[in-house]
């Protein structure tokens, strides 16, 4: 018998002879394809983009300095070493208490400068515990009424390396449309024990549609009734409106699909104006909701901006440590070109009397190399993604083409194949590897970059290759990623609450990630997506995965929607099918998402419906999860809990599930039925999954 146990040393398996470990170890410390399944080292695809990624983080680990260090091994056996190293301080400022003639915003900004531009260095900032309250008017651009002079945001540190910014549980509250706290191009910073928000702005109301107007073919319009509460100042625009559960107080998740979008609420956005009002209610008429038809009766969550940051950061090794966030005009916090990011002990929720935590979505992790931590927080009731980490992936054409997707599309020169035109926001370094993909990204290689110079147009850069660009790749159009400054490899997130929050909980895009002992209930669209997206231009595919030991809760969640607890896929460019799906008919999309292993989760539903989606992928193994059927709420055909396609080698091992004793399951209904017209054919793979056989291969099934 041999045996495989976790990280922290409890056993995980005790598997039979029978088992097909590796011939030279009796036993194996972590769950990797080595013990688990070595078939799967053998089937790896040769050309894979995560082995230009480097696993281990540049930054040298000093526990004696106090600097975060987590290791793990990956599928395919690589060792993943990541650091986020602490601040250095040798000094300590005890600041002041305010005094009755300094307004918040020189008391906040001056306490962490000695000198006008020169930021303190090397200390413990040490602020006394009080609530410090923002007194700029809005829409002034954060402008001081002491200069008059516009700043575009309440707090900021640019430059600084080795602080530790202590609140001792202050509240600091906002009050204008800019973002609150940026700390830019800092190095070994810690931020701790602070509240933000912005209390006295209104974010969102629940309202109820009272009729439904226009046609399929023009758009429909639909009238609402929003509950006012007392006080409260509307807005004179809607930057969206999604179904909303009013009985159970969060997002429904049956009509997850009702839902359309207008803006950030400050540029653009549905305009508001009550065409009746009594001092309760506010009547608004006419709103455009183009394709999406609302009901008369439904209940929905209108949602007044998506605008600013809570905490915008940039630079490495930053922490953030018992950080709250509450009733956020946008997202909590982005970060953006560094190394390391440490979030613990985080809390997004909602106040009193308001239905969301956050207008806009959550953190925002794109254009960094890697080493990312998210551990021991609870994020709730946002309105948009929890965590989004990628590499920016890039778009290159062989003639100019008109683009309707958020991608960056360049024009190719043929004329030049060693350059490339790159975006400016995502910045490139000499010495960094750009990988190559063909237009479906398939992985064609990388070439260095050997120089990084301005557009004349001043609008992008020009990136020198030591290599050019194969002149069949050129013809055909390509995309490209920085496989280096904007990585995003090496990644934990562990024992973390994401509950109800609008769309999706994780989308991870990258390599070397491990996914551990989180909760997630509640989300709308997915629990984790694992992807790429060709419309969003986000990449380039989450390869040497783990995901163990988490609970997913799926209840009460309408199929129909689209929705899974686990969804591995690729998005198109072009929206062929309702979940904007690659897929191919005949042969097989690209395997984009490469070496999971999904073990020891539970997965719990209790409607018996698809909670598990794997397609663009090769080589997933699940080992020992369960998926359980809890109560019974049968609102359609008893579905199988998993559904492949375009996928190879995937084997479900020891994977316990609801359809296998439940009678009357089957693929009627299968929501794979939507990928294409007309619909493809799908079989059941018994006693727990539907396949398009024509797109799979390798499906292989062993019940515990």
């Amino acid at each position: 018998m041999t045996s495989c146990v976790s990280l922290n040393g409890t056993a995980v398996m005790a598997l039979a002879a029978m088992l097909e470990c590796s011939a030279h170890a009796s036993s194996c410390d972590e769950l990797t394809f080595e013990c688990l399944h070595p078939g799967f080292l053998k089937t790896e695809p040769a050309a894979a983009y995560w082995r230009h990624e480097s696993s281990i983080s540049p930054a040298q680990y000093d526990a004696a300095h106090g600097d975060y260090l987590a290791q793990f091994s990956s599928p395919s056996g690589k060792t993943v070493r990541i650091v986020v190293k602490a601040p250095i301080t040798q000094d300590t400022y005890d600041v002041p208490k305010i005094e009755a003639h300094e307004t918040v915003d020189e008391y906040l900004n001056n306490a962490l400068y000695i000198a006008p531009n020169t930021p303190r260095q090397a200390t413990v900032i040490n602020f006394p515990k009080d609530t410090y309250n923002f007194n700029f008017p809005l829409f002034s651009n954060c402008t001081s009424p002491t200069t008059h002079s516009p700043q575009y945001v309440h707090w900021q540190l640019a430059n600084a390396s080795d602080l530790v910014i202590d609140g001792h549980g202050s509240t600091v509250n906002f009050s204008d449309f800019c973002p609150g706290l940026n700390l830019a191009n800092v190095n070994r910073v810690t931020l701790r024990n602070f509240v933000f928000s912005w209390p006295d702005i209104q974010i969102a109301s629940v309202a109820t549609v009272v009729a439904v107007g226009g046609n399929g073919d023009t758009g429909y319009t639909y009238d609402v009734k929003i509950d006012l509460t007392p006080g409260a100042r509307l807005p004179k625009m809607i930057a969206a409106a999604t179904a909303w559960d009013k009985r159970a107080d969060h997002w429904d998740l049956i009509n997850s699909n009702d839902d359309v979008s207008y803006g950030d609420g400050i540029d653009s956005g549905a305009p508001l104006a009550c065409s009746s009002k009594t001092e309760n209610t506010c009547v608004v008429k006419n709103i455009p909701s183009y394709g999406v038809k609302f009901k008369a009766g439904e209940s929905l969550l209108l949602r007044y901006y998506s605008f600013a940051t809570a905490i915008s950061l940039s630079g490495n090794d930053i922490t953030l440590d018992h950080i709250t966030f509450k009733n956020l005009i946008g997202s909590d916090y982005s970060y953006s070109q560094g190394r390391g990011l440490h979030v613990t002990h985080a809390l997004l929720t909602r106040i009193s009397g308001q239905p969301v935590s956050a207008g806009g979505g959550g953190s925002l992790i794109t254009n960094v190399g890697g080493d990312i931590v998210i551990d021991n927080s609870w994020f709730g009731y946002q309105s948009d993604d929890a965590f989004d980490m990628n590499t920016t992936i890039v778009r290159f054409t062989p003639t100019p083409v008109s683009n309707g997707t958020p991608m960056y599309t360049f024009t190719f020169d043929p004329s030049t194949p060693r350059q490339l035109s790159w975006p400016a926001v995502n910045v490139a370094q000499v010495g960094d590897a750009i990988g190559l993909f063909d237009n479906d990204l398939r992985f064609q290689g990388i070439a260095i970059v050997e120089s990084v110079a301005t557009a004349t147009n001043g609008s992008n850069q020009i990136l020198t290759l030591d290599r050019a660009v194969s002149e069949k790749l050129g013809a055909a159009g390509f995309i490209a990623g920085d496989l280096t400054s904007s990585a995003g490899a090496r990644y934990l997130i562990a024992g973390n609450v994401f509950a109800y929050n609008r769309a999706r909980a994780l989308l991870l895009q990258t390599p070397y990630g491990w996914v551990k002992e989180n909760s997630f209930v509640g989300q709308t669209l997915k629990q984790v997506y694992v992807l790429a997206s060709q419309y969003w231009g986000e990449g380039a595919g989450a390869q040497e995965l783990l995901l163990t030991g988490n609970h997913f809760d799926a209840a009460d969640h309408g199929y129909l929607s689209g929705f899974f607890a686990l969804d591995i896929m690729a998005e198109a460019a072009d929206f062929p099918n309702f979940q904007d799906e690659v897929t191919g008919t005949t042969v097989s999309a690209p395997p984009i998402n490469q070496n999971i292993i999904v073990a020891n989760n539970l997965f719990e539903t209790n409607s018996p419906q698809a909670v598990i989606n794997v397609s663009s992928a090769t080589d997933v193994l699940f080992f020992r999860d369960s998926i359980d059927l809890i109560g019974r709420n049968d609102r359609g055909p008893r579905q199988f809990p998993v559904t492949v396609h375009d996928a190879s080698n995937v084997f479900l091992d020891e994977t316990s599930a609801y359809s296998t004793s439940l009678s009357g399951t089957s693929c009627d209904d299968s929501i794979m039925l939507q990928l294409y017209s007309p619909p493809p054919v799908i079989s059941p793979f018994e006693p727990i999954a539907c396949e398009i056989e024509a797109t799979t291969s390798g499906l292989d099934y062993r019940g515990p």
